[in-house]
């Protein structure tokens, strides 16, 4: 067995080498070239430019962001009512179409809920932050409606699920009615997830080191990507070890 985990290491190192090394040489091909954009100005102007890009659509966006991503929401969940309605509750391909849509509908107001978090922020730098702070309320208000009639649709298609939205212990019910391979599912999904997020910190961290050098950034954003990343890695960690004690 020594021999074995040997030679996997032996085997996978020239590779994870070479990453290394490309990921350096990238990053100092950023930092040469945001150096030089630095003692031009570039970097001014386009902070200048995103500024009175904000300054614009600050005060429209939480509307129009709620608009166009809610309505079609909306349709999706309107669509799988219809489809639900009619059809003869045999056909798995049916249900999982059905179910499709409603996971579309469900991303489509997540994706509303961060837009409002981000821009309800930025009304305090571009706009009236009462203002916007009042469309924030209503797009929360509907985008909670909508994620509601979402899961009570899904537990009619699915009996056995239990729980409601307005339950402070909703996820932990929805996940102790869920069957072992929906289980596997959301276990494959979680672990997906973590790795694309670890990838996102490393590069946001990357990102932001390179910029320390050229802009006046400071450690503070650094740090909020660090304590995301570490509290990924350490619940993730916890997780596994207090899980595998169950097995």
């Amino acid at each position: 067995m020594r021999n074995t985990i040997q030679r996997d290491n032996r085997k996978s190192l020239p590779l994870f080498l070479l990453i290394i090394l490309l990921s350096a040489f990238l990053g100092a091909i950023g930092g040469f070239f945001s150096a030089i954009a630095a003692e031009k100005g570039m970097l001014d102007r386009l902070w200048a430019a995103l500024d009175q890009i904000m300054t614009i659509i600050t005060p429209w966006a939480i509307p129009s962001i709620s608009i166009l991503m809610l309505i079609p929401a909306f349709l999706l969940l309107h669509t799988s009512k219809t489809r639900f309605a009619i059809y003869d509750q045999e056909s798995e391909e049916e249900t999982q179409g059905i179910e499709d849509r409603l996971s579309y509908a469900l991303l489509l107001s997540t994706l509303v809920y961060l837009a409002d978090l981000f821009f309800l922020a930025a009304s305090f730098l571009y706009a009236n932050p009462l203002i916007n702070a009042a469309c924030f309320l209503v797009s929360i208000g509907v985008t909670i409606v909508l994620q509601q009639k979402i899961v009570d649709l899904t537990r009619q298609i699915n009996p056995e699920k239990q729980g409601s939205i307005y339950n402070v212990n909703f996820q932990k019910k929805w996940l102790d009615s869920c069957d072992e391979l929906e289980r596997a599912q959301i276990g494959q999904a979680s672990f997906h997830a973590y790795k694309t997020m670890s990838g996102a910190c490393s590069i946001a961290w990357l990102v932001l080191v390179i910029l320390s050098f050229v802009t006046d950034i400071g450690l503070l954003p650094i740090l909020v990507v660090i304590l995301l990343w570490g509290v990924l890695q350490v619940s993730y960690t916890l997780a596994c070890i207090r899980l595998s004690h169950h097995r």
